[in-house]
């Protein structure tokens, strides 16, 4: 899932011939916002032991088409937790289902979805473009602007 800001490539484009960092800015707004989503994410987790909780992180990096934030686990088991298995995972209203094959067998009654990482990105997609445009204000103010 992605969050697109409308009318960012223009504001670029014009940072960047005033001699703005928006690379930078970008990079920072993107990493304060995968903190956040992050903290969601563990907030929303089910624990048992606590494993896939701890096990959840976030990164940002500079990639050629502009900055990349992801938020996730590397535990295998990941999946059937936030899209649920069997009868009841495809029964569950939210997430939207998986689009990996994880289950959803009608034999079985499974157990329903527990997301945890889709709310959180979701929650917070006001607070993703605050953040980015609070870090474009920061850099127009740097180079002079009001």
């Amino acid at each position: 899932m992605s969050i697109e800001i409308r009318g960012m490539d223009s504001l670029i484009r014009k940072l960047n011939q005033l001699g703005g960092n928006v690379d930078d800015c970008m990079f920072r707004g993107i990493g304060k916002s995968m903190t956040v989503i992050e903290g969601d994410a563990k907030d929303l987790c089910p624990v048992d032991k606590g494993e896939l909780r701890d096990s959840i992180h976030s990164d940002t990096k500079k990639v050629p088409s502009g900055v990349r934030g992801a938020c996730g686990t590397n535990k295998e088991y990941a999946p059937y937790q936030e899209f649920g298995t069997g009868q009841r995972g495809s029964e569950s209203p939210s997430p939207p289902k998986a689009p990996i094959g994880n289950g959803y067998r009608e034999d079985w009654a499974g157990m329903p979805a527990q997301p945890y990482l889709y709310p959180s990105l979701m929650q917070n997609k006001d607070t993703v473009k605050e953040l980015c445009v609070e870090e474009l204000n920061r850099e127009i103010r740097r180079l002079g602007g009001s």
